[in-house]
């Protein structure tokens, strides 16, 4: 079922959360999602980082983002 997935903050989170370093790169993230995202859902994704840091959900540095919290917890 590779390829069905809708990008999500969830999803976004799930990622962040296997992720092997404290802040990681949209590159990193965008491969791992591409594995299971549906066709286009990865152009959402510097979309949807900017929005989770705006909520504070994430914070940038250095083009790198790193969570903050977990809203699903």
């Amino acid at each position: 079922m590779a390829g069905t997935k809708k990008l999500s903050d969830r999803f976004l989170v799930a990622l962040f959360r296997r992720g092997k370093a404290e802040y990681l790169p949209p590159s990193y993230l965008e491969a791992e999602g591409g594995k299971v995202l549906a066709p286009g859902e990865s152009a959402k994704l510097l979309t949807f980082l900017t929005e989770m840091v705006g909520n504070g959900i994430l914070a940038e540095k250095d083009g790198e983002y790193k969570l903050l919290k977990d809203p699903f917890v």
